[in-house]
């Protein structure tokens, strides 16, 4: 079956990586669309389609290492385990793969809050601005989260009737939640344009500017900010027009540039000091972004 680009929370369950052991469908919950899944060991490579309902996945049990990117794009890699969270409401679709360790295929609760339930959270808390919303896309740990999601895989185990009160009460804690830590709205931050806010990316300059010298990593910089590193590189590139790594490179070069300009140190000390511990790699990249050389760069001054 091909998967489509966007779908819906309730036909998600067709192209998920392996079948959901319990659905809140046949129990009729209103407000919430929940499944537990035991994922294959290994999956390659699959498309997780959009969908308008926002979605929170939560480990269980089991551990595996969970890569994710925009189709076609570079792979971000992670490390999954019972309690991390992931929160999403992507408007294009993904591509994921996972490998977990023989005897522990992991174990995930998936929580899509219908857009109703969604919308009337954002509106209480947001009058008239329910089209000005974006949510955060967020991996990580949120032990509020994890324990709401939780309790969503007791209650599913335990068959709770969709009819019950405490399923509305945990939609609604739940659409709430989602609302109040996961939300940017953009009427109220005018330097967001479709990216990082300007304070974020100040963020992101200060670390790299501190950290020239040493190993800076995606994950790194997504962590400064607070962000997923799958969400993170995203909206830094429509923020930049680059990539974060692409963004680390230019300003070890740049700063190296400075450096041989203002300085008479040796270039195999500026290319230390710019984070490069091979002279000639040092050399190869300065080339590409400068157009010379590091030493017919100094001979030009």
């Amino acid at each position: 079956m091909k998967t489509p680009e966007r779908t819906t929370a309730a036909a998600f369950p067709r192209y998920a990586a392996g079948g959901p052991v319990a659905d809140s469908a046949s129990l009729q919950w209103k407000g919430l669309f929940v499944r537990r899944y035991r994922l294959p060991r290994v999956v390659d490579r699959f498309l997780v389609p959009a969908t308008p309902e926002p979605l929170i996945s939560c480990g269980l049990a089991g551990s595996a290492e969970f890569r994710e990117r925009e189709i076609g794009g570079a792979w971000l890699t992670r490390q999954i385990g019972p309690g991390h969270i992931f929160v999403t409401r992507s408007r294009t679709p993904y591509e994921c793969a996972f490998s977990s360790p023989v005897g522990e295929e992991l174990e995930i609760i998936q929580v899509h809050i219908a857009v109703d339930q969604f919308l009337a959270a954002l509106e209480a808390a947001y009058p008239g601005k329910t089209e000005e919303v974006e949510v955060i896309d967020y991996f990580g740990r949120d032990e509020a989260l994890t324990h709401l999601c939780f309790a969503c895989s007791e209650m599913l185990s335990a068959r709770t009737p969709g009819k019950s009160r405490r399923i509305a009460d945990l939609a609604h804690l739940l659409a709430s939640y989602l609302v109040e830590k996961y939300i940017d709205v953009a009427a109220e931050k005018p330097d967001f344009y479709s990216g990082l806010p300007i304070w974020q990316l100040r963020k992101v300059e200060d670390y790299v500017r501190d950290q020239l010298a040493e190993e800076i990593s995606v994950d790194k910089l997504a962590e400064v900010v607070e962000l997923s590193p799958f969400h993170f590189s995203r909206v830094f590139k429509q923020s930049t027009g680059m990539s974060p790594l692409q963004f680390v490179t230019r300003q070890r070069i740049t700063r190296a540039q400075q450096l041989i300009r203002e300085t008479s140190r040796s270039l195999i000390e500026i290319a230390l000091d710019v984070g490069y511990t091979s002279p000639s790699h040092f050399a190869q990249i300065f080339r590409r972004v400068v157009g010379v050389t590091p030493t017919e760069f100094r001979s030009a001054l």
